[in-house]
């Protein structure tokens, strides 16, 4: 299962993403404000997979060493490989 985390971490919808994910043992997507969870220590103890798209993470200043150590950055192209592979995928919070 895939998760898809649009909002920021300080919001009821990116906590409610994360929560999501954690409790399915989804893997997560972070776009938009969700970005901000791939930076160290936001994530705790998430043990899924997690994926960042670099455009968005670029576009709000973020560097890759605030970045947890679990994070990947992704580009679009892949980004579609991962939603199209999954076999459900949860929608953006």
């Amino acid at each position: 299962m895939l998760v898809m985390i649009k909002s920021a971490p300080d919001t009821t919808d990116g906590a409610l993403g994360l929560t999501l994910a954690k409790e399915s043992g989804a893997d997560l997507v972070l776009l938009q404000n969700g970005v901000y969870f791939a930076q160290k220590e936001r994530l705790g103890t998430f043990s899924g997979a997690v994926y960042v798209l670099d455009d968005d993470k670029r576009l709000r200043g973020l560097k890759d060493s605030e970045m947890d150590d679990r994070v990947k950055s992704i580009d679009y192209d892949r980004l579609t490989d991962i939603i199209t592979g999954d076999e459900k995928v949860t929608g953006m919070f």
